[in-house]
């Protein structure tokens, strides 16, 4: 479980004023965009590339849809020019019609009040609040507030909490509550007031850290400090549920209130608790740049080891290419697929925590422009949300609205493509949606993450938890130490078995090809999954950052998916889109009893789940980004159908079904009973339980065709080849060694071919993969350990 050293790294980080991704909103100009290097993920391809800014930069959630550059009229005021403003301006607007600060100028607010954008940060001011501008940074050009001085402190304003204004939504959050936010009554008592310190500045909301050794004494003892200091009703503690401590305060109180509290006993540090811009995603998107048709040939490389198909494979039928594309196995074709397989534990018992903008739960999955017409009519039937199998639920960081609801459809379409029926690669996960707020602030979303760590440690899921983060931010050099601590806490989260997984971002399309954000950044030094995205053949997606060891690995970044906003799916593109599908499969893996030595060991699950994705994950073209591939190869496999009943169809159509063997042979079994198992009483069938002998081995030459046979072997495979071929993907059934000697031409100088035996349903189905080597034959390409396998030789 995490310590109480995490949650010092945490109030560390957020001391550093580390900026968090956020979502976008209707209404900011464009000119926002230029000011504070918001990720522009929306914008079209023509767009100009963004200045740079050593300030914190808030960056949206990874998200791209981006589909039309229209912007409401501007909502900014900017007040002359750095060249001819005046010396004092008087200015008025709330804080969503912010007036731009001037290097320079000294404001102040009307009668009204007013909203001063200081750098990327907008300051809500009381009427006759004076504040000055001056220039900091490297060169002079980054905006900061010299002083602050108020007239009126009475008319002080404070903090809203959107939280407050709404009721939880019918289900209620699957979630501890002592982590939340609350309003603390303690009586003032203390001695230490730091009241005098600025009696005229402008009080705004502060995040008070408690120190890693700070007594109960001494917690107390700052708590009334901030009940006498802080602006009334707005002081709130947030407390741990591990070690029952209050992590961290948050107060409205001056500047000079907090350095004075930053020097008593018990205090980690103080910063700003500063809000954080949105910006809305347009509506509709682009065609991709490049074809999103599957490769008509197999691919040129293969991963670094393989596992056996598990022995019940889930196959949906109905599967969008972006979905087979995952589990494309060496050597095929998204043709060659029957659909999407996967191991039917499907991620049951494990639980996919999405930090994201909350969900569509009443949404009814529609036709999409890829389905085909009778898979239409199954997902007609689906509920993304309310259809997947596993327990759900929301959990609300503090001022969120509880209300179960998507407000920028972004998080919709993430939860879908983890653990969704129709477009989910873990389609039994449980799933928890941590709702970030509207009005997002740096202390919103480490909340959220103590409420995470919390809900896994109450419900003893270590090594079966799962965090999304489809988010990023840019954090300069000057605050690196928000990013030591950054990096900490999230080492810290997966020492306790917690995997996370974040998308590198989407900047690629505006030239900038490396990993720019954080926690992408991590990646290469810790045990964080980076996902970049992919076109469904494999190639980078022009929108995709990440090169070299900055990525983990890709997944297709073109998706359809559930809509936050209506009934129907959407078409979005976005790193987004492709973390939470690697995500689902590794909730996948996690389920399975068949991978658990090699995962699941203690203190170390996040490095082996990182270890399994970059050893299955293969380049589908040579040169671009390896791809995940879950492990599955459903060749030869399908799901009921010519001695089924339409019902029957449709019902394994909507959720997945047990694959059954292509062969013709089994095409007349009924399909698995979904019903209540038999009485106990109830003698079980003799064929029903028996394992089937195995087939004969075949019999391979010793010169056959000019080659010598120099290996031979049961229980193993081989990787590192250059090409792979599978005989149910090419209808043969027979002459097997000749068909695979004949495809040994050009540089080919060996071949390792062996049987896969695929037990389904008490039978077997058998076919052959025919892998092919420029090199001559060695045994470091054996890949150990491969039950389902048998017969294999190797030829050169």
């Amino acid at each position: 479980m995490l310590c109480g050293g995490l949650l010092w790294w945490l109030a560390v980080l957020l001391l550093s004023n580390g900026a968090v991704s956020l979502p976008h909103q209707d209404g900011w100009h464009d000119s926002m965009h230029g000011r504070h290097r918001l990720l522009a993920r929306q914008q079209p391809l023509s767009n100009t590339t963004r200045p740079a800014s050593t300030a914190v930069s808030t960056q949206p959630p990874i998200t791209p849809d981006p589909r039309s550059s229209t912007r409401i009229s501007s909502a900014l005021t900017t007040i002359g020019t750095s060249s001819s403003a005046p010396a004092t301006s008087t200015i008025s607007g709330d804080k969503d019609t912010p007036v731009v600060a001037i290097i320079g100028v000294v404001y102040v607010a009307g009668a009204g009040g007013a909203s001063l954008l200081v750098g990327s940060t907008v300051h809500t001011l009381a009427p006759g609040a004076v504040v000055s501008i001056i220039g900091t940074g490297p060169n002079g050009d980054t905006p900061e507030i010299e002083n602050a001085s108020n007239p009126a402190p009475s008319q002080n304003p404070r903090t809203t909490d959107p939280a407050s204004d709404s009721l939880p939504a019918t289900s209620a959050p699957s979630a501890p509550s002592s982590t939340s936010a609350s309003p603390t009554s303690s009586s003032p008592t203390s001695s230490s007031s730091t009241s005098s310190a600025s009696s005229t500045a402008v009080p705004t909301p502060y995040i008070i850290l408690t120190s890693q050794n700070a007594t109960q004494e001494q917690i107390q003892d700052l708590n009334s400090t901030l009940a006498k200091d802080a602006t009334p009703n707005s002081l709130e503690q947030v407390t741990s549920d591990r070690t029952g401590q209050v992590v961290f305060f948050k107060a409205n109180i001056t500047s000079g209130q907090a350095d004075a509290i930053t020097q008593l006993s018990g205090v980690g540090g103080v910063t700003p608790d500063e809000k954080l811009e949105e910006e809305q995603p347009p509506s509709s998107a682009p065609p991709s740049s490049t074809s999103q048709q599957a490769s008509a040939t197999g691919p040129p490389g293969s991963p670094k080891t393989t596992v056996p198909n598990p022995a019940d494979i889930g196959l949906q039928s109905d599967a969008v290419d972006e979905l087979k594309a995952i589990s494309q196995p060496p050597g095929s074709s998204l043709a060659d697929l029957p659909g999407f397989g996967y191991a039917s534990e499907a991620g049951k018992g494990v639980t996919i925590y999405v930090i994201d903008t909350g969900a569509n739960a009443q949404n009814t999955v529609g036709p999409s422009r890829h389905e085909k017409p009778q898979a239409t009519v199954a997902n007609r039937r689906n509920q993304e949300w309310t259809g997947m199998p596993g327990t759900k639920g929301f959990l609300y960081g503090p001022g969120a609205t509880k209300e179960e609801s998507d407000f920028l459809n972004h998080g919709s379409c993430v939860a879908s493509k983890s653990t969704g029926p129709a477009y989910g690669t873990a389609k039994d996960a449980n799933m928890i949606m941590a709702k970030l707020p509207r009005d997002l602030s740096i202390s919103a979303i480490f909340t959220l993450l103590v409420e995470i760590s919390n809900d896994v440690f109450q419900k003893g899921i270590e090594g079966k938890a799962v965090i999304n983060m489809s988010l990023g931010s840019r954090i300069p050099e000057k605050l690196s130490s928000t990013t030591t601590a950054y990096k900490l806490l999230l080492v810290a989260l997966m020492a306790e078995d917690i995997v996370i997984v974040t998308a590198s971002g989407n900047d690629a399309q505006y030239g900038i090809d490396d990993v720019t954000e954080y926690p992408a950044l991590f990646g290469p030094t810790t045990d964080i999954i980076v996902v970049g995205a992919v076109e469904n053949d494999g190639s980078r997606a022009f929108f995709s950052q990440g090169t070299g060891d900055q990525l983990t690995v890709s997944a297709p970044g073109f998706v359809d998916c559930a809509s936050g906003r209506s009934s129907g799916s959407q078409e979005l593109y976005g790193t987004s889109f492709a973390a939470p599908a690697v995500a689902g499969v590794i909730a996948v893996w996690l389920s399975q009893d068949e991978h658990k030595d090699r995962l699941q060991v203690a203190g170390k699950v996040a490095a082996n789940v990182k270890a399994m994705v970059q050893s299955l994950a293969y380049s589908r073209i040579e040169g671009e980004p390896a791809m995940i591939w879950n492990g599955i190869d459903p060749r030869g496999l399908a799901c009921p159908a010519s001695g089924s009943s339409a019902n029957q169809r449709r019902q394994a159509a909507a959720s997945g079904c047990r694959a059954t063997s292509a062969a013709p042979s089994s095409t007349s079994a009924p399909p698995a009973s979904t019903s209540a198992p038999a009485p106990t009483s109830a003698a079980p069938s003799a064929t029903a339980s028996a394992q089937p002998s195995t087939p004969p081995k075949p019999q391979w030459s010793e010169n056959p065709q000019g080659f010598q046979k120099v290996f031979e072997e049961d229980g193993v495979a081989s990787f590192d080849y250059v090409a792979t071929s599978d005989s149910a993907s090419e209808g043969v059934t027979d002459n097997i060694e000749q068909w695979c000697l004949a495809k040994c031409t050009d540089q080919c100088a060996s071949v390792f071919l062996y049987r896969q035996l695929q037990l389904i349903r008490g039978s077997y189905n058998i076919y052959y993969i025919c892998n092919r080597y420029n090199s001559a034959w060695s045994t470091a390409f054996v890949q150990n350990g491969i039950s389902s396998s048998d017969s294999g030789v190797a030829f050169k």
